[in-house]
């Protein structure tokens, strides 16, 4: 359940995402089905996932900053990395699953025995399984037994998560190492993104903007609709989408029940609404925000719409929340530091009068998590590499009217953030008539 969640004003109506739409009836239900009619637009014909070269090359990276640290071995827990280092997809359950990685070499696996035919058609060849969980022994005692018994019993072990009860376990299965907490390792060399790993974000950003404009269709033909049926409209037109265009599943997530977030009227004011049964009208303001997630990595596009003519407190507040967006996008740039970003973004909101309305940060980082770190808010003093991704989201909240809230997915670049979305922002392509 992790996963949540156009360029510069110059260009932001120059890609927007086109689509052509039916309507089939079963009984008293419509579905909406929605076909892309631009295959030529960014991410359509991107990577599903990233090959095993990649990966393999990444474990060459990580064994360079192990050098640094003066570990002779590097033990992984934490599901995310292991994708992020091995590429090995996986359903994390209770049952511990571990990558080890050598000072040189190639990286083996420590599996629950139900694993043991799926690792089979991954690349990483050197594994060691146990029946089930929990066993006999400790599971986590059970792996460091395991690493030990391969020659790092002495040695300078590198480990994520070194809470005290784990490592008791680590201690009595590897009691002569030298256990060393290495977690920053890996969660800092996934903050910057390479070209490839952009491309699949590409991939998946081209699912999120086109489940955006299926809820936007979905509301222009049924009018008064609930959040509900918004969201099954969007699920059932995204779902179907990648089952016919994705090569490769692996890592595709679309939240339950349906996924994203539609509040209307003063629930969009709710930054975090769940649904409810209110119906939408003429003069509500609407959020739909959505995610997407390819080849293990997410990314946002959620967008704020008129119901009708926007009123001019609906103009104010908008114009304020798209000020402020484009200025944390803008200035998501190499060098920059995370909370000035922060500032200069919501200091937007601050100088329209609106501060009353503030409920939260710029944005965070995106990536292989739907929130991650570094973040752009105040208290992080981070400062920013080209190649980290975030979410740009500042949004103004009047509870005794409703809200206004974009959020892109921007990549840091030299001069200025690179917005990887391709749908509008600006109010006259927002305006919904039902």
């Amino acid at each position: 359940m992790a996963n949540r969640r156009q360029f510069l004003q110059g260009v932001a109506g120059a890609a927007a995402l086109t689509v052509t739409s039916g309507i089939s009836s079963f009984g008293k239900t419509k579905a909406l089905k929605m076909f892309a009619s631009m295959p030529t637009m960014p991410g359509a014909d991107g990577p599903d996932r990233l090959p095993p070269e990649w990966y393999q090359r990444k474990i060459k990276q990580v064994q360079e900053e192990m050098k640094k640290q003066k570990l002779n071995a590097l033990l992984l827990l934490n599901a995310t990395n292991i994708i992020y280092t091995t590429g090995y997809f996986h359903l994390s359950t209770e049952r511990p699953l571990a990558a080890l990685i050598p000072e040189s070499g190639d990286p083996a696996m420590f599996i629950p025995g139900l694993e043991t035919d799926q690792i089979k058609l991954w690349w990483v060849k050197d594994y060691e399984a146990y029946f089930d969980f929990p066993g006999p022994v400790n599971r986590v005692q059970w792996i460091f037994e395991r690493v030990a018994k391969r020659g790092f019993g002495g040695g300078r072990i590198g480990v994520e998560e070194a809470t005290p009860s784990r490592m008791k376990h680590i201690k009595e299965g590897a009691p002569k190492a030298t256990i060393v907490d290495a977690g920053d390792i890996v969660e800092k060399m996934r903050w910057v993104k390479d070209e490839d790993e952009l491309r699949v974000m590409r991939r998946a950003m081209y699912f999120a903007d086109f489940t955006v404009q299926a809820g936007r269709e979905f509301v222009q033909r049924n009018g008064n609709v609930t959040e509900d049926q918004i969201l099954k409209a969007t699920a059932d037109a995204v779902a179907d989408k990648m089952s016919k265009e994705l090569t490769d599943v692996v890592g595709v997530g679309i939240e339950p029940p349906f996924g994203g977030l539609v509040p209307f009227g003063k629930r969009s004011a709710f930054p975090h609404a769940v649904p409810s049964k209110d119906r939408l009208k003429t003069g509500d303001a609407l959020v739909l925000s959505y995610g997407a997630q390819v080849g293990g990595y997410s990314v946002e596009c959620e967008r704020s719409f008129s119901i009708g003519k926007p009123s001019d407190h609906a103009k104010r507040l908008y114009e304020a929340m798209l000020a402020a967006h484009d200025t944390g996008a803008e200035n998501l740039k190499e060098g920059a530091v995370a909370e000035e970003v922060d500032k200069k973004s919501l200091d937007q909101i601050r100088k329209a009068g609106f501060e009353k309305f503030l409920k939260h940060r710029t944005g965070h980082g995106i990536g292989l998590e739907g929130h991650e770190a570094p973040w752009i808010s105040e208290g992080d003093k981070t400062i920013l590499k080209e190649g980290m991704t975030f979410s740009c989201e500042p949004g103004v909240y009047d509870p005794d009217w409703g809200g206004f809230r974009h959020s892109d997915t921007v990549i840091v670049r030299k001069e200025k953030g690179e917005i990887m979305n391709t749908y509008p922002t600006r109010l006259e392509d927002m305006i919904i008539e039902i």
